[in-house]
């Protein structure tokens, strides 16, 4: 019998939104060196079995359950084995925009009660419109094509799976748009409603409240959107 340990962790190019929150909650307890938190999840497994069939399964269990290869990546190390860490046998799925290297996500709600649109930026793209021609559509499981033409009502009423998709969604068919709007005011975060920006601060510290994008998202029923420069 062998213990597996798996580290599930959102991909470091996503916006850790409950890391982002403790992070603040410790630096307002007099912790001021913290400079981030990550959250994750640690889980243990007992399996059997010969070592490359244990890989093979382990890594299934990951794809299929324990983590969400979207937006997820996951380690597994077996000890019982020789102590052997497991690397995925399958390409993780990304959520990048192909055209667009090391793009992110900032996915703000998902661990908390507010769900607005908050998306990382990938890197890349022209800096100086306001508006950009639209790679290709991707669907949806909803069959979207554009999240910014979503209405905050319908937005608010969909189930999570469905709103992490759109805010995939978001990052691959605008990520060349959203790295330029950052990097031409040069700000660490930019506040949308489609493609019109209405705000950008130099800080995450200063970007909206959720409380604000929701009052937003009701008075415009448009998805108000933060788009976040990676770290």
């Amino acid at each position: 019998m062998a213990l597996a340990e798996i580290h599930v962790t959102l991909k470091p190019a996503l916006f850790d939104a409950q890391g982002q929150t403790i992070k603040k909650a410790l630096q307002q307890l007099g912790h001021t060196g913290v400079s981030d938190v990550r959250i994750g999840k640690y889980i243990t497994v007992e399996v059997s079995g010969d070592a490359a069939t244990m890989e093979s399964e382990l890594d299934e269990m990951c794809r299929q359950l324990l983590a969400n290869p979207v937006m997820e990546d996951y380690d597994i190390s077996v000890s019982g084995i020789s102590d052997r860490r497991l690397e995925p046998l399958a390409p993780a799925m990304s959520v990048e925009n192909p055209s667009a290297p090391a793009p992110g996500a900032v996915l703000r709600n998902d661990t908390v009660a507010v769900t607005t649109g908050r998306v990382l930026a990938p890197q890349s793209a022209s800096a100086s419109a306001t508006t950009a021609h639209a790679p290709e559509p991707v669907a949806t499981p909803g069959g979207v094509t554009d999240p910014f033409q979503v209405d905050f009502r319908s937005y608010e009423a969909m189930p999570t799976d469905a709103k992490m998709a759109l805010r995939t969604l978001a990052l691959r068919k605008y990520g060349s748009w959203i790295e330029g709007q950052l990097r031409g005011r040069n700000a660490s975060w930019i506040l949308c409603l489609g493609q019109e920006v209405l705000e950008s601060g130099p800080s995450t510290d200063s970007s909206p409240s959720d409380q604000r994008l929701l009052k937003m998202g009701i008075q415009y029923d448009r998805i108000p959107w933060v788009f976040t420069r990676p770290n």
